[in-house]
């Protein structure tokens, strides 16, 4: 049986490979910004969409189940939001993995089976249902969303202080019946090698937030100035093997999943 300690490993190792899966991923498909001369004070752009990305994860094997970014302006859309893009990539896998069965109603299977499970055990978030990653806070747009779908758990890198704050409002109003989790990324409890350097890319992206919150910068266009700090994380995810991980048994089997898919997403080679 997995103790506590265990579990907390199980969590922070599967957040590090999410924190580098959606870094890499903004590296990859990294959209500069384009300075707009449309309106009277000058606003960046961008071609295809903010540099916010999403990814949801099957918390009952490990699988990456759709990892998306916003599309808003190459689609010329308002909702095509990284974690809207990413609900419905997600939504029609489970549909192919885990299908619907005749003798449960469409309402019944999103509230119980799309990517909710019962239970608020810590072991509960990790083995039931899904946790979608945002590198962003969800806007309330999204939140309404994720808990529409009933997310199991919520993860996000960084915290949006103009468009935040919706989920925990609207889980209270709406669905709090539910267990469901939402909360910023934690790296600070655990120590492994891979934890360590993640800790250490985060940290440099949390100081120049700092900088960017005093100079005005809308929390929308935070990634848009963290480039660097992306290929590194990107580097540390070319890099990374399953015996860097430190989980062990069915936990390391589930992680190891993870970084599998991680790596085929991001078209990183993996040894034979």
């Amino acid at each position: 049986m997995a103790t506590s300690e265990d579990l907390a490993l199980f969590r922070a190792e599967r957040d590090v490979l999410a924190f580098l899966g959606l870094l890499s991923s903004l590296y990859l498909r990294f959209d500069p910004p384009i300075s707009s001369t449309t309106v009277k004070q000058p606003q960046p752009t961008h071609y295809h969409g903010l540099n916010v990305h999403a990814m949801m994860i099957d918390n009952s094997d490990g699988e990456i189940l759709a990892l998306e970014q916003n599309r808003i302006h190459s689609m010329q859309s308002p909702v095509e939001h990284g974690e809207q893009r990413t609900l419905r990539v997600a939504i029609a896998r489970i549909g192919e993995k885990r299908p619907r069965r005749s003798a449960t109603t469409v309402e019944e299977y999103y509230r119980s089976q799309l990517f909710y499970g019962e239970g608020a055990r810590e072991i509960d978030f990790l083995n039931k249902g899904a946790t979608i990653y945002t590198t962003l806070e969800p806007c309330p747009m999204c939140a309404t969303t994720i808990l529409v779908c009933r997310v199991k758990r919520t993860v996000f890198l960084l915290k949006d202080h103009t468009f935040g704050g919706a989920w925990l409002t609207i889980k209270k109003s709406f669905y709090d019946k539910y267990s469901l989790t939402y909360g910023q990324i934690d790296l600070s409890a655990l120590k492994s090698p891979i934890i360590d350097r993640a800790r250490t890319i985060n940290a440099a992206i949390q100081q120049k937030v700092e900088a960017l919150h005093e100079q005005g910068i809308p929390d929308t266009l935070f990634f848009d100035h963290f480039y660097p700090e992306l290929q590194s994380a990107f580097q540390l995810l070319c890099g990374l093997g399953i015996d860097d991980l430190a989980t062990k048994g069915n936990q390391k089997t589930m992680n190891a999943r993870t970084l599998g898919d991680l790596k085929r997403m991001c078209n990183i080679a993996t040894p034979n």
